[in-house]
Parts: C-alpha cells; structure tokens; sequence
C-alpha cells in the first residue's frame, strides 16, 4: 500500500494505491472514491494542521486499515482510554456510539474502531485538543448524514462525528441518531463516567444491518439483566 497527496484547485486529495485487492470493502466502507488510478478523499487545501495530518496519515494509514481489516490487533480499550484522558477537563461535549458503547457495558464484541459523537460546538476544540493525533481532518460534510466528520489515530482509529441528522432515525431511531443523543445513559468504565445510548438502539441498528450475531449477545445481556 502507498500513500500519496495531490494538490488541486484548493483541494488536497488523499490517494491510496498500489494495495492488496483485500483493502478495496475498506476503502469503499470508509468512503473513498476510485477514481481509476486510486482510492480517494478531498479535503480543502485550507484545513486546520493539515501538514501535520498528511505526517500522520503517511506513517499510520496502512495500519489503520489493516486494523479495521482485522489484519492487526485493534487495542480499541486502550484508544479510548486515552481519549477519556485528553478528554477530561475540557469542554467537549461527546458520547460514545457503536460496538465500543456495548462493550463497556460488559457485552464482548470485537470493534475495528471506536466511534464518538460530539456536539458541532465542541469541533474547534476536539481539533485543538487532539491536533497531534489527527489522520483525517475534520470539515464539514456539507448535508452528509453528520454535520462534521473527520478521524483521530490514536493506537485505534477513533471516529468524530457531530450533530447528527434526523434521516438516521428512519424508519426506527438507532444507536448515533438524534433520538439516542436525546436519551443518552451513563455508564462508568475504568474509571471514567461516558454516554452512550440505550442498548434497544443498538439492537435496531445491528438488526438493520443484518448482524445477528451482534444482536444476540445484546438480547442475552439484556435478558440477564432483567433477572
């Protein structure tokens, strides 16, 4: 795998090349584009520490992928323990969403990566905060499904969205939609207090996206809870 930048009418494009076919779900689940030469991802030329990013996406992005892959390891604990800490004692609003947010209730998954939600207002700050630790940065996605998106590395790929948009909670809220951001739940682990949403979410999600394996454990936590 190679990495390469190009720039171009106020854009920075992020190319991947030269890859083992066995990236190319990744890639497409991640969102880039193959525009015949590559795998690719625009961002504007004028992002905050993008110099510092592109350092950090040419030293880190193979892993990365293979992490989501699961061709590594994926220390997702260890991510978001370090995030909790640079976290704490700021005035970001976040809550945590995805596998990671099931797993810290006791519920053993496997997460290629660690999913954060934050408030748009809190954008300038998780930027200041975690500017070393950037590998995408994070820009407005002008009307995607989240007002802003981008990705920390840190020892795991850690997801930043915000302000995520009503379209989610169709045709039943889930998990990283604006019903769970309403309704969040505080669960404590390893010593630090985080929101994630309730658990009948995160059953409508994995059930939308047909893993019922994931479903399962969660029904069977649920039930044993309930005794």
């Amino acid at each position: 795998m190679k990495v390469s930048f190009e720039e171009l009418d106020g854009k920075v494009v992020f190319r991947i090349l030269e890859f083992d076919p066995r990236y190319e779900s990744v890639l497409k689940m991640c969102y880039y584009e193959n525009d015949g030469r590559g795998y690719v991802k625009v961002y504007p030329q004028n992002a905050k520490y993008l110099d510092k990013i592109k350092k950090r996406y040419s030293k880190n992005a193979k892993l990365m992928f293979d992490q989501l892959r699961y061709f590594a390891p994926v220390p997702w604990e260890q991510a978001l323990t370090e995030f909790c800490r640079k976290a704490q004692g700021t005035d970001i609003d976040w809550w945590l969403t995805g596998s990671c947010a099931a797993c810290i209730r006791g519920i053993k998954m496997n997460p290629h990566d660690v999913d954060i939600m934050v408030d748009s207002r809190s954008i300038e700050e998780i930027t200041e905060v975690f500017s070393d630790c950037l590998i995408e940065p994070i820009i407005d996605t002008n009307g995607w499904l989240t007002k802003d998106f981008g990705v920390i590395f840190l020892h795991a790929r850690i997801d930043i969205a915000s302000d995520p948009q009503d379209i989610l909670d169709i045709p039943e809220p889930v998990d990283c939609g604006p019903y769970a951001r309403q309704n969040l739940e505080t669960v404590t682990w390893n010593g630090y207090e985080i929101k994630v949403p309730p658990l009948e979410l995160q059953l409508n999600v994995n059930r939308r996206r047909g893993r019922m394996d994931r479903v399962k454990l969660i029904e069977e936590f649920m039930k044993n809870k309930s005794l």
